[in-house]
Parts: C-alpha cells; structure tokens; sequence
C-alpha cells in the first residue's frame, strides 16, 4: 500500500512531522530531524492537543486524507500555545535544577507542566522563573527529597532495622479474619450484584484471601477462589513469588523481585511521601511504623473496604483478555463489560490480526508485546493496587459501589491507554510487512 498521494493514506508520524516543521520556535520540543519528540507526542501532542482519547480515528498509524487533514489543522490551530510551551519548559529545567530535583525523567514531568502554563499565562514573562519554581515545588512537594534522605538514614541505623524486622515478622503471623471459604461466597455476591449492601457486607472479604495467600498452597487457593468467582482459569497476577507470601523485607535492596505483595516497607514509605504533602506528614519513625502495619493486612492494604477492592480486581482480572476477543459467558456482567470496552479498542484488533493471531499478518510477530497484552490482568492489578494503597495512605474510600465501579473501570482504561501506544509503535515498524501481504 503507498503511504504518498493526497487521495491515500499516509503515516501519521509524517504528516505529525510536515505540521510541525510549520511551527517555528519548537526546537526544545523537536529531535534530530525536526519533527516533534517521541516524548512529545506522548506527553503533549496525543493527550492535550489532539486528544486522542476523545478522537481515536486521529490516533492510528495510518490517517485517510480527510483524518490527517484535521490532525494538521489542530496543530496548527495550537501554535500560539505550543511556542509557549517550549519557552515554559527552559525555565521549568533551569528551575528543576536549581531546585535540585531528580524526580521522574525531565520530559515527563515538564512536558505537561509546560503545556499547563503555557495555557495559563501564555508567553512566559518577567515572573516566569518564579511561577515555574512554585508550579515544580506544588508537584513534587517541599520535601520529598529530605524525606527520602531521612528515611534512608533511618533504615540503615542497625537497632532501627532489628527492631522494626522483629515487629514486622511478629505482625505478620498474628492476623485473622474470615474463613477463604466465606470471603469467596460473600466476594461473589458483590461481583454479581455491585450493591452497596453487598459492598458493606463483604468489606471483610479482601483481608480474609490476602491473608489466606500466606499459608502453604495459598496461591493455588487464590486460584480456585478466582475462578469460582470469575468462571475463569487465574494466570499469573504477579502478586508473589512462591506458592505463599513471603514476608516483606524492610529495605529495597533485599527485595526478591518486582511481586506486589512483596514489596519492601522502603518502597511503600518512598511513595507514602511522593503522595503526602509535607505538611501531612508524621515523622520518618512514624511512617515507617504505619506501613509495617498496613504491610501485614490482607493484600497489603490496612483498610478492609480497600482490600475487598483489591480481591475484586483479583477475580476479575482473570476474565480481561482482550487478545482472546469476548469473555466467557462464565464471567460476571462487570468482568464482560471490561474486557468488551478493551476489546473493541482498534489497535487491539490491530494486534489480534497482524501481531498475535493464529495467522500473524507479519512473519515478525512481537513476542514481547504480545506476551504484555496477553499479560493484561496483571498489568490491571498492578496499577490498581498502587491507586488502592494511594487510598490507603490518605485514609480515603470509595463511597459506594458506584465508586468501586468508577475506579475499577478507569484502572483499566489506563492500563489500555499505556499499551495502546507500545501496539502503535509495533504496528508502525512492521509497516512495510503488512502492506506486503495487504
């Protein structure tokens, strides 16, 4: 297929690319070659610009006449606000080092930030150095870099770290809660129902399988308590290692792997004062203490309601496979709903047929992003955990649930949204394969 021609399709990096080169004073923004950064499409031009999430046919990597037609005239129409930007983010990176930042990578942060004064004040003026320090120290926090020192310096005092193991393995084997048998029943009811009666009388339920994962065989437990709910097999969600909990270590150079439930008290405390303001903040010693405590409940998660959340993601992510296509009939209502929203997705069915399919479009299918895609459901719960403990750590809660929906439902629009643009990329490089056998 030719990708040249004004009546045909064309690659939307090149017509992204001719619109840019129309905008001068972009240089910061710009690579090599004069085209927008990668970083810039993903953190500017695809979320704010164009907003692909609202206009996907704008997002694929091959644009009909009339689509890249709109695509260049929103950039252009962006223009005024895009060279703002650009003038912006020199001073959030002069800004950034005199603040002594190192969180996150500097595109990443700055890119939005950027693009956010920019549409606040336009072109920076006199006050610009000033307004990008104070817009820097509100995201990241007076004190996050203090506090990751401190914390540091506690963990390595000898006596501190003997006695807070000692209380962590203490803690870890004196919880209780309901029978695994009695959380499925009442875990069940909630998927099928997402009554709020349900919700309250099953708050327990998320406590009981967590700490049920802790004993010989609980994994395989886990499993089967999944797929009674679910009418799904359980792949593997990447909670832990073994065939049971291993207790946490207390710092992250002792971590066994990446496995959510077996995260060290370190990292957990280390994104404790990434969400907490300064402020909000007890002392080091007293963090550290709050997170062992909530490192020993069910899941990890001090809150009953936010651990039932957690155990409701667990046995729906067994159903969310949008590579196989529609979900077992099996399934609960919600957990098919899920799956047919990330289903639908076209760079999904773009990987179905020329990436993962029994007959791949292309001799080079990507074993790597395929196995991501395959991996969907751990991915979901991976990040659903981490909102679940950012709950935790503020003491908030759904309040009902409809909210329980909500959550659950943009955790896995997110999840969709990051792979969305790995797919794009695939689909791009083994153009010339597909237009092949096109």
């Amino acid at each position: 297929m030719a990708v040249t021609g004004s009546g045909k399709p064309r690659l939307r990096s090149v017509v992204l690319a001719a619109a840019w080169h129309r905008i001068p004073g972009l240089e910061v923004l710009s690579a090599g070659d004069g085209g927008p950064l990668t970083r810039t499409v993903k953190k500017i031009i695809d979320p704010l610009v164009v907003r692909t999430a609202a206009r996907p046919k704008l997002g694929r990597p091959l644009l009909e006449p009339a689509a890249a037609a709109e695509l260049t005239e929103l950039l252009l129409a962006d223009a005024p606000r895009l060279r703002a930007t650009a003038a912006w983010f020199v001073h959030l990176k002069r800004q950034r080092r005199a603040l002594r930042i190192t969180a996150g990578d500097v595109q990443d942060v700055c890119f939005p930030l950027a693009y956010e004064l920019a549409t606040g004040f336009g072109m920076p003026g006199p006050e610009a150095p000033e307004a990008a320090a104070s817009a820097l120290r509100e995201l990241h926090g007076e004190g996050d870099e203090a506090g990751v020192a401190q914390l540091t310096a506690y963990l390595a005092d000898p006596r501190a770290a003997a006695d807070l193991t000692a209380a962590l393995h203490r803690r870890w084997h004196t919880g209780a809660g309901l029978a695994p048998q009695e959380a499925v029943v009442l875990l069940g009811e909630f998927v099928d129902t997402l009554t709020d009666a349900a919700w309250l009388a099953g708050s327990a339920a998320g406590h009981a399988l967590g700490l049920a994962l802790r004993q010989p065989g609980g994994a395989d437990a886990l499993a089967r308590a999944a797929e009674a709910v679910s009418g799904s097999p359980a792949p593997d969600l990447g909670l832990q290692r073994g065939d049971r909990t291993a207790v946490p270590p207390l710092r992250r150079q002792d971590e066994a792997g990446p496995e959510l439930l077996e995260r060290s008290v370190e990292r957990r405390v280390r994104a404790t004062l990434r969400r907490l303001p300064a402020g909000e903040r007890g002392s080091v010693a007293d963090l550290v203490d709050d997170e062992t405590r909530r490192v020993v409940a069910g899941f990890g998660l001090g809150l009953p309601a936010l651990a039932t959340c957690f155990a409701l993601g667990v046995v729906l992510a067994p159903a969310l496979r949008p590579l196989d296509g529609v979900a077992s009939g099996t399934a609960p209502a919600f957990a098919r709903q899920l799956n047919a929203q990330v289903a639908r997705e076209g760079y999904v069915l773009h990987a179905r047929r020329a990436l993962a399919g029994a007959t791949p479009l292309t001799p080079r299918p990507d074993t790597e992003l395929v196995r991501e895609l395959r991996e969907f459901g751990k991915q979901f719960l991976g990040r659903l955990w981490i909102r679940l403990h950012g709950f935790d750590v503020r003491g908030d809660l759904p309040a009902d649930a409809a909210d329980v929906r909500d959550l659950v439902t943009g955790v896995v629009r997110s999840t969709s949204l990051d792979l969305r643009t790995k797919v794009r990329r695939a689909l791009v490089a083994r153009l010339p394969d597909l237009e092949a056998v096109s």
